[in-house]
């Protein structure tokens, strides 16, 4: 009897469910749960963004009030025609005209057009390493099993990595352009690497579904985006389908190749314009959209080479740009970029789809490179090629580089720590967050940490890493967007009808109070710095109501009656103090008192 209990506790302990789920299985799980977490928060006024959503917003409020799916409408003609109608008809559905005009109606597109490039990157990942294992029979042969499954797991991560990217989190969820132009666009090369022979030696099926994707992406964006797609698709046949270089045009097969990638570009062309047709005021869009917005792009005050070469806005922000907006991923991608090229001296085997994804890559950063407008924002287009390549060198990347994000994300959770604490020292509430949210901080950390000091698990947990910090990002901000960032119902009541003047630092930063005190009309008054006592006694001479921002402790106004409170995560920071304030005083730093003040009666 005694010797059966000593085996038995000799015996290895059964593994627990999770356990039991196979690898792929957890990873694609994994996935899921990194998708939905693009849900938590997106209709709050705090998360990451850009101001140009506003302006967007602006436009597509007012053209909803018309009734009329155009012309687009703005309370200034210069920003009236910013974008092509696709994008304003899309918050038109989803706003049911003004009906359920939130934040979190008008950006769900966004996220489900983030799902849907996350998928994509997914899936090629997926189809890619299928097709390498069964192109090499010592690892088909080795274990049939074991190449799909690692397939479906770094095509996975590739989803994960392409989400977890700041560029993607912060141009993938609010009402902008970058999701639905990022989607169809790549789009066009996700079917052409899925199948290269085929699609390369389609006479007119391939050349019709690349048009028609990219005249939808033209439609959310600008006409122009015909340039990269069409230069990409002729690298394309050159290089991957004719397999010669980029100067050896003189070749069979050179015209026919041309005229595919003349029907696409042309097809493309004539979707969007059905733009200039179907607007009242085709005149306004020509001179608004194209002479404007687009020709605008490539004028400049100062000199095109002065322009260039400045650190904001120049073309190293351009060269890279891949880099940066891969965010708390930066030093994976330089890993990637790095494993790349030793696989190239080595003289390592590149598929075509890996070819085709190389040469998007440079065709975009080329491309950018040449209006005197430059920003890396303008590569997120090509960002999910970025995502696969990184998948498909996963196993190749130094250690070390997992290693730095690790230590990033560390820097960054502790951040995410410090501004907590500062809430609840602006806040003076200790229950501000709950105790999950300072366990789920703690457990990110020693995650990172294990990640760190573990060797067999530092690719795994930066991977996780990086989307659970984004993550608590959107965690320390939603107590203001919940209670503490609104504004009573009795005075938002109050305010139906009323003209309130609310501060903006930014083109269309008005557009936010829409959402903050619906109702109201909203008169801007420009706040590029706290408006002193004597700025708001003027502007309570001509306005009953006046929004008005204020730092944490100090007064809103001398000769004034306070309406309601709300805390903002805006504030005009201390020059003085400079970002070490962010340490020092985080309560002041990050936070502020946003008023809602009446003009006092005699």
């Amino acid at each position: 009897m005694k010797q059966d209990d000593a085996l038995k506790a000799l015996a290895p302990a059964s593994p627990s469910p999770l356990a039991r789920l196979p690898t792929h299985y957890r990873w694609v799980g994994i996935f899921i749960a990194v998708a939905l977490g693009y849900l938590f928060g997106l209709g709050g006024d705090q998360i990451p963004g850009n101001g140009d959503e506003l302006v967007y917003a602006h436009i597509a409020r007012l053209t909803a009030q018309t009734g009329n799916w155009l012309p687009l409408v703005s309370s200034y003609d210069f920003m009236r025609n910013t974008k092509p109608p696709l994008l304003f008809w899309q918050a038109l559905v989803a706003g049911q005209w003004g009906e359920h005009w939130t934040l979190f109606h008008l950006r769900v597109p966004s996220v489900l057009y983030s799902w849907g490039v996350s998928l994509m990157a997914g899936l090629l990942t997926w189809k890619i390493l299928q097709t390498n294992s069964s192109a090499s029979p010592s690892a088909a042969s080795a274990a049939p099993q074991e190449p799909a499954q690692h397939a479906i797991t770094l095509g996975a991560i590739a989803g994960i990595v392409y989400l977890t990217f700041f560029s993607s989190y912060r141009y993938g969820r609010p009402y902008l352009t970058s999701s639905p132009e990022t989607f169809w666009l790549f789009a066009v090369f996700f079917v052409l690497a899925w199948s290269p022979s085929r699609m390369l030696a389609s006479r007119w099926r391939f050349p019709l579904i690349a048009g028609l994707l990219t005249g939808i992406g033209c439609l959310y964006k600008t006409f122009a985006m015909v340039i990269p797609v069409g230069l990409a698709l002729a690298l394309c046949y050159q290089i991957v389908s004719a397999r010669q270089s980029v100067w050896r045009i003189a070749r069979p097969g050179v015209v026919a190749d041309g005229l595919k990638v003349i029907l696409c570009t042309l097809l493309a062309l004539g979707i969007f314009s059905l733009w200039f047709v179907v607007d009242p005021q085709p005149g306004e869009v020509w001179r608004e959209f194209v002479l404007g917005e687009n020709a605008g792009k490539f004028k400049s005050a100062q000199g095109y080479l002065e322009v260039a070469l400045r650190s904001s806005g120049g073309v190293t922000g351009i060269l890279l740009g891949y880099f940066t907006n891969a965010g708390l991923l930066l030093p994976v991608a330089i890993g990637a970029a790095w494993a790349a090229w030793r696989s190239h001296r080595q003289h390592r085997p590149v598929s075509d789809a890996e070819k085709i994804l190389w040469l998007w890559l440079l065709v975009v950063m080329v491309i950018f490179v040449l209006p005197n407008q430059r920003s890396a924002r303008y590569l997120v287009i090509a960002m999910p090629a970025v995502a696969i390549l990184i998948a498909l060198h996963w196993q190749r990347i130094g250690r070390v580089w997992f290693m730095a994000t690790l230590l990033i994300c560390i820097i960054a959770t502790l951040l995410m720590g410090l501004i907590g604490w500062g809430a609840t020292r602006a806040t003076h509430d200790a229950w501000l967050y709950s105790a999950l949210f300072w366990l789920f901080l703690a457990l990110l950390l020693g995650a990172c940490l294990y990640g760190l000091f573990k060797p067999d698990a530092t690719r795994h947990m930066a991977a996780l890493a990086g989307f659970s910090v984004l993550f608590s990002l959107a965690w320390v901000t939603q107590p203001f967007e919940g209670r503490l960032g609104r504004f009573s119902a009795e005075s938002l009541a109050k305010m139906q009808g009323q003209t309130v003047a609310v501060p903006h630092d930014f083109l269309g930063q008005f557009e936010r109070y829409e959402f903050i005190i619906p109702g109201a009309r909203v008169k801007p008054y420009l706040a590029e710095k706290p408006v002193s006592f004597g700025e708001l006694d003027s502007l309570l001479a001509s306005h009953r109501y006046v929004l008005v921002q204020r730092p944490v402790g100090e007064k809103p106004c001398g000769q004034c009656r306070i309406v309601d409170a709300r805390w903002d995560l805006r504030t005009s920071k201390n020059r003085k103090e400079g970002n070490m304030a962010a340490f020092r005083s985080p309560e002041t730093f990050w936070f502020a008192r946003e008023y809602l003040v009446e003009r006092a009666t005699p």
